[in-house]
C-alpha cells in the first residue's frame, strides 16, 4: 500500500516538473521576441546619423529605411549582398590639389592659320617654284607660274580698252576685274606700257610661313592611316586631318588647275595643335580653356604650356572608347616639329570627387567596386555592402572616385578581404 502511494506521488512531481519546464520556455521566447521588439531601430544607409523606432523614409535624402542589425539579428544578413566585418574603414575626404590624367599625343597643324591661295581663273601650272610640303616662303615669293587662256582673254580686252580710248571708268572698271583675278598693280602698269600681255601669271605667298599643297580634302570620304605613339600603335580616322610627313606634294607642273580650286596655303606655325587621346570616362572632369603642361619628346626638360581648345564630340574608337583632345600650345620659336610626340598632363575637376586609398578599390577589368559600410552591430561589427563607383588617376597610392561616392561615407580600407567571386555573381 505504501509503495502504491508513493509511485502516485512520483507521477504528480513529474507532471509538474516538465509543466513548469514548458511555461518557462514560452515565457523566455516571448521575452525574447518582445525585446527584438523594443530595440529595433530603423537607419538610412546613406545617412547612418538618421533613426527611427519605425519604418519609413529618411528625411534628408528620401531612400528607404532599413533595419539596423544588432546581434539577435546579425544571422538574417545575406552574404551574396553585405559583409559582416571588424575591418578598419577610412572616412572620405576630397582631394587638396588638382588631380591630372597623363595622355600621350602628337604635334599637328593649327588650322585656323592657314592662308589659303585658290585659283580664281581655270588653267595649267607651268612652273613650280616650291617643290617640298612645308618649306620655308618669305612673303612676295614666286610659288608657281600658271597659263590660263581665261586670264589672256581679261589682258586682250583691257589693252583694246586702253588703245580705243574708251571713258576712264570703262578702263578702271578693266583694272578692277584684273585685280580680282589677281594680277597686282605692278604688272598691270607693266601691261599698259608694254601694250604686251604674258602668257602665265605669278602666284606669290601671302605671308611668311610653310607651304603646305592640298591641305584641305578635295572630298569627303574620310582618311585612314596609323600613328605610332610610344611603341603603340591606333587607327586614326579623320575627315580633316593629313599625315604631313608621309605625304608628297598633290600639285605638280603641268597638270590642270579649275576655278576655285585651293592651290596651296601658307602656315606660320606660331601655334599648333597638340592631339591626345583620352579615356571617355574622364570626359566629364575636364574643362574647356584648361591650361595643360606639355612635354615634348625634343626637349622634355623644357616644359610648355597649353589650353584645351576643343574635344571632338565623337569616338577614335569604337571599341575602346577613346576621344580626342586638341590642345592649343604657342610656337613662336617653332621648336615643335609636326608629328613629334608629346605627353600632356591635363588637369581634373575635383568637385564632388573623393581620395581614398588604392586598397579600398577592387578591379575587375572595367569595373571598379568599393564595400560601404551601411550600418554597424551592437557588438562593434561593421556590416559592409559592394558599390561599384567610377574612378580616376591613382597618385601618392591613392585613387580619385569620381562617382559613386558620398560625402560622410565610410568605406572597407582593405576590399580584396572581403570580396570573394560569388559577392560580384549576384552583386546586382
Amino acid at each position: 500500500m505504501n509503495t502504491k502511494k508513493k509511485l502516485n506521488n512520483l507521477l504528480v512531481l513529474l507532471v509538474l516538473i516538465f509543466s513548469g519546464c514548458n511555461n518557462t520556455g514560452k515565457q523566455q521566447q516571448h521575452s525574447a521576441e518582445h525585446g527584438q521588439h523594443e530595440t529595433a531601430v530603423y537607419t538610412c544607409p546613406m545617412h547612418p546619423e538618421v533613426e527611427s523606432p519605425e519604418p519609413g523614409t529618411c528625411p534628408k535624402c528620401k531612400m528607404k529605411l532599413e533595419l539596423k542589425v544588432n546581434e539577435t539579428t546579425d544571422q538574417i544578413v545575406s552574404p551574396n549582398k553585405q559583409v559582416l566585418s571588424k575591418q578598419s574603414t577610412v572616412k572620405l575626404s576630397t582631394p587638396d590639389e588638382t588631380q591630372t590624367l597623363k595622355a600621350q599625343g602628337y604635334i599637328d597643324i593649327d588650322r585656323t592659320r592657314n592662308q589659303s591661295i585658290s585659283a580664281r581663273f581655270g588653267g595649267r601650272i607651268e612652273k613650280l617654284f616650291v617643290k617640298y610640303e612645308l618649306q620655308f616662303v618669305k612673303k612676295g615669293d614666286k610659288i608657281l607660274e600658271l597659263y590660263s587662256p581665261e586670264l589672256n582673254t581679261f589682258q586682250e580686252e583691257h589693252l583694246f580698252l586702253l588703245q580705243s580710248g574708251k571713258e576712264k571708268s570703262l578702263l578702271e572698271q578693266s583694272r578692277e576685274k584684273l585685280r580680282l583675278l589677281g594680277i597686282t598693280d605692278v604688272q598691270i602698269s607693266q601691261l599698259e606700257k608694254n601694250k604686251t600681255f604674258t602668257q602665265s601669271i605669278n602666284i606669290y605667298s601671302p605671308s611668311d610661313g610653310y607651304v603646305l599643297f592640298n591641305s584641305e580634302p578635295q572630298s569627303n570620304s574620310y582618311a585612314s592611316n596609323q600613328t605610332s605613339m610610344n611603341s603603340m600603335s591606333m587607327n586614326k580616322k579623320n575627315n580633316t586631318d593629313k599625315n604631313f610627313g608621309s605625304s608628297g606634294s598633290q600639285i605638280r607642273e603641268g597638270i590642270y588647275v579649275n576655278k576655285g580650286e585651293t592651290l596651296f596655303s601658307v602656315n606660320d606655325l606660331q601655334n599648333v595643335w597638340a592631339i591626345v587621346s583620352i579615356s571617355s570616362e574622364f570626359l566629364s572632369a575636364m574643362k574647356s580653356n584648361s591650361p595643360v603642361k606639355i612635354t615634348s619628346e625634343l626637349f622634355p626638360d623644357k616644359p610648355l604650356s597649353g589650353k584645351i581648345a576643343l574635344t571632338e564630340q565623337t569616338f577614335e574608337d569604337d571599341e575602346q572608347r577613346f576621344v580626342r583632345v586638341r590642345i592649343d600650345v604657342p610656337n613662336s620659336k617653332g621648336e615643335l616639329k609636326i608629328n613629334s610626340l608629346v605627353t600632356a598632363e591635363i588637369p581634373l575637376s575635383t568637385k564632388g570627387s573623393f581620395q581614398i586609398p588604392a586598397s579600398a578599390v577592387y578591379r575587375t577589368g572595367l569595373n571598379s567596386f568599393v564595400w560601404v559600410k551601411t550600418a554597424t552591430t551592437q557588438n562593434g561589427t561593421g556590416i559592409f555592402q559592394l558599390r561599384k563607383v567610377s574612378t580616376g588617376s591613382v597618385t601618392n597610392g591613392n585613387t580619385t572616385i569620381i562617382i559613386g561616392l558620398s560625402a560622410n561615407e565610410e568605406i572597407a580600407e582593405h576590399a580584396g578581404f572581403l570580396t570573394d567571386s560569388e559577392t560580384f555573381l549576384n552583386e546586382n
